[in-house]
């Protein structure tokens, strides 16, 4: 139950609310009336008529095993996209390490395996973003949201900042 009401889009001062039997002096400004620290408003949900309640939830999940996930896939797309040597360099392991990986020599280990999906998945936004050579300049490129190369950055902290720079890039963020 509100005891004042304030009527005028500019209006300064205090009112008294009272909320389930106690009484609270809220400041207003500028026509609204502000809460004390520790509460949060809550804004009501719009119903438009439109949707069909829905669960959120997915009625089966249902994740298959796809060969073209698999370590010596990705690992073959990254040195036919790449290169071996560079496709190492990125990953920091011994040059012959991504072929035999390609090529089903050797398993990664699973440290060396989740590199890769992050490599891949990198790969993947830069080619839908870039032609091969846009992106390796890009790449190989001072850029103002990094502060640094790309290359560089993913080296240090993996694909997620550059991910992050090339979506600001796409945006005309740093034109």
């Amino acid at each position: 139950m509100v005891h004042e009401k304030v009527s005028s889009g500019t209006a300064e001062g205090e009112i008294l609310v009272e909320v389930l039997g106690t009484s609270l002096k809220l400041k207003v400004h500028a026509g609204k009336a502000l809460l004390p620290k520790g509460f949060a408003y809550v804004e009501p949900k719009r119903k438009t008529g439109r949707r069909k309640k829905t669960s959120r939830q997915p009625r089966s999940l249902n994740i298959q095993d796809t060969s073209g996930y698999a370590p010596d896939a990705v690992a073959l797309r990254l040195v036919k996209t790449l290169g071996n040597n560079t496709v190492a360099a990125l990953l920091g392991v011994s040059a012959d390490r991504p072929g035999r990986w390609a090529s089903g020599v050797e398993e990664p280990t699973r440290e060396n395996r989740a590199e890769l999906m992050d490599l891949d998945g990198l790969v993947g936004h830069l080619l839908a973003a870039f032609t091969p050579e846009q992106a390796t300049l890009w790449l190989e490129g001072q850029n103002p949201h990094l502060g640094a190369r790309p290359i560089d950055v993913y080296r240090i902290d993996g694909a997620a900042p550059v991910i992050e720079a090339m979506k600001a890039f796409e945006q005309g963020a740093f034109a």
